[in-house]
């Protein structure tokens, strides 16, 4: 019984892991687009319209800038949801992040992630 619990606590570990290192460019979704890139930063472009939705995936530390702002929902890799608003005009500093989204309204903003 013990082993199984250490197999399944792995599997667990690996599949977070897994999720944890899904790259968004991976899903070649039309609303997200890579603008440049090189060893330090990765800048895209980020146009969903309203019910585009971008499954799991990670960042890095980011930073945001609002061209359009609009409505989305976040999901978490535990499954909890919350509804935001990013402001056009507005630059955000954002932690390394897993999440999933789905535009409520259509927007437009730049990432800027920032490579190790």
């Amino acid at each position: 019984m013990r082993g199984i619990a250490v197999l399944a606590g792995t599997a667990i570990l690996l599949c977070s892991a897994v999720v944890r290192g899904q790259d968004a460019m991976q899903y070649g979704l039309p609303h997200l687009k890579v603008l440049a890139e090189d060893d330090k930063v990765r800048v895209l472009k980020y146009m969903p319209e309203a019910g585009n939705k971008t499954p799991m995936h990670s960042h890095p530390a980011t930073v945001l800038y609002v061209i359009k702002g609009g409505k989305v929902k976040i999901t978490m890799p535990d499954g909890s949801t919350r509804d935001g608003e990013l402001k056009t005009g507005e630059a955000l500093l954002r932690p390394p992040v897993t999440h999933a989204d789905e535009a409520i309204d259509s927007l437009e903003a730049i990432l800027i992630e920032l490579k190790k």
